[in-house]
């Protein structure tokens, strides 16, 4: 019998809780109906839920649950780029309900948005790219003060006597994710024939780390005891883990950050970002792995050359040169800080004020996501072998066969679109 109360008991407050839901969303839909106020909706849940926020002059209403999609005041879906997922969108209405891409990563989280034809279902936009709506270019750079602090900073003298002191390699290179689109570990590999390289990572392993860095490094790597590490090396090599305009994360900024001259790999625009023009080292202004070693091994050497590189740290109230770097600096500080959730808020709002006074719509293309087949960095020519590129093209006939369905109003049945997929590739019509 007790058992039986127990059932009884959870049915009922089971039942009178989707009754109070229910009543609370007729609640906020009939207040959404009469004031008027545009349901923007996550579709996959990511930003605000549940909110009514003011956008300067303008209000909308927030929310992750999907119940909304029928709601007559709802106007726009958002999509994280990570969960974006092709069997998993609402109804494809493009000129009455824009959608819109929040999206940080780099491809490798979700290739089929590198097409074109995917980025065109999309008619805002919040990416690394300069040219998308809300830039997230920035997004892993605290601030200025951050950038010539000398919290960190170890002098030139003083890590190269660390380097006869302790055995340390000129380089530093820490990486433990070896399977990526850019290849990185290739020419890193290389490159190790030439010069010393001290590599902790699981990728091309050749030092350790000490016990208190070691455990969990990945949770580590911006804590204050991580970042002193670093700034006893000459160089970071700072590679990214694909290769897009404008894509620049925290591989680069650490470094500049505690005084290490950053060894770049990545964005081939990143050094429009940079403090000055000689704040980094571009790995494409170099033939080969062992004309950057030969560079490298000389600047390792010569202080005053060196020293020029880190400018940044040394002159006493530094003014950065970069114009471009200075106004999105700027910006960011009118945001009060340069964290994550204001650029999400920040792209809420541009939606919200978009879809108040309906201005024209557009459809967003590659300048907002710009990620070509991926290279050999050793040739630096398309790498048929990397088995990133194969995605890449089987992606493009997701992007077709994704868009066919959508503007006919076709259900996707995965057993289905993979068929038709492959069908595509194998007759090279992607």
């Amino acid at each position: 019998s007790r058992r039986i109360y127990f059932i009884f008991v959870t049915i009922v407050t089971l039942s009178l809780s989707i009754i109070i839901y229910q009543i609370y969303l007729i609640q906020i839909g009939n207040k959404l109906h009469y004031s008027d106020v545009p349901v923007i909706l996550w579709w996959t849940p990511f930003g605000n839920d549940e909110k009514l926020r003011d956008c300067e002059n303008y209000q909308c209403y927030f929310t992750s649950n999907r119940s909304f999609q029928y709601h007559n005041q709802v106007k726009s879906f958002l999509f994280y780029g990570s969960s974006f997922q092709i069997n998993d969108l609402p109804k494809w209405k493009s000129n009455e309900i824009p959608w819109g891409l929040f999206h940080e990563e780099s491809p490798r989280n979700n290739p089929i948005l590198v097409q074109e034809e995917t980025l065109n279902l999309f008619t805002y936009s919040s990416t690394f790219s300069r040219f998308s709506d809300i830039p997230l270019t920035l997004v892993d750079l605290p601030g200025i003060t951050e950038l010539l602090s000398r919290k960190y900073f170890v002098s030139t003298k003083q890590k190269t006597k660390l380097m006869y002191k302790k055995n340390l390699a000129p380089l530093l290179y820490i990486q433990s994710d070896c399977d990526t689109a850019s290849n990185r570990d290739s020419y890193v590999a290389e490159l190790m024939k030439y010069i010393h390289i001290d590599s902790y990572g699981t990728c091309l392993n050749n030092a350790q780390l000490n016990k208190k860095l070691k455990e969990n490094y990945l949770e580590v790597l911006n804590r204050e005891d991580f970042l002193s590490f670093n700034a006893n090396y000459k160089f970071t090599i700072a590679f990214e883990n694909a290769i897009c305009d404008d894509y620049i994360t925290e591989k680069l900024w650490r470094p500049l950050i505690v005084g290490s001259i950053p060894v770049y790999y990545g964005s081939p625009s990143f050094k429009d970002w940079l403090p000055n023009n000689m704040s980094a080292i571009s790995i494409l202004d170099f033939k080969d792995p062992k004309s950057l070693a030969n560079f490298l091994y000389n600047l390792s050497n010569n202080e005053i050359e060196y020293n020029k590189y880190l400018s940044h740290k040394l002159i006493d109230n530094y003014d950065i040169h970069n114009e471009r770097l200075k106004k999105a600096l700027k910006k960011n500080k009118k945001l009060l800080s340069n964290e994550f959730g204001n650029y999400v808020e920040e792209f809420e709002c541009y939606v919200c004020k978009n879809i108040h006074t309906k201005k024209k719509t557009k459809i967003i293309n590659k300048k907002h996501y710009n990620c070509p087949l991926p290279k050999n960095p050793l040739t630096n020519k398309i790498d048929y072998s990397n088995s990133w590129t194969r995605q890449w093209i089987l992606e493009k006939c997701s992007a077709k066969i994704l868009n066919y369905y959508l503007q006919n109003n076709l259900t996707i049945n995965m057993e289905n679109f993979e068929r038709d997929k492959l069908k595509l590739y194998d007759r090279n019509k992607c």
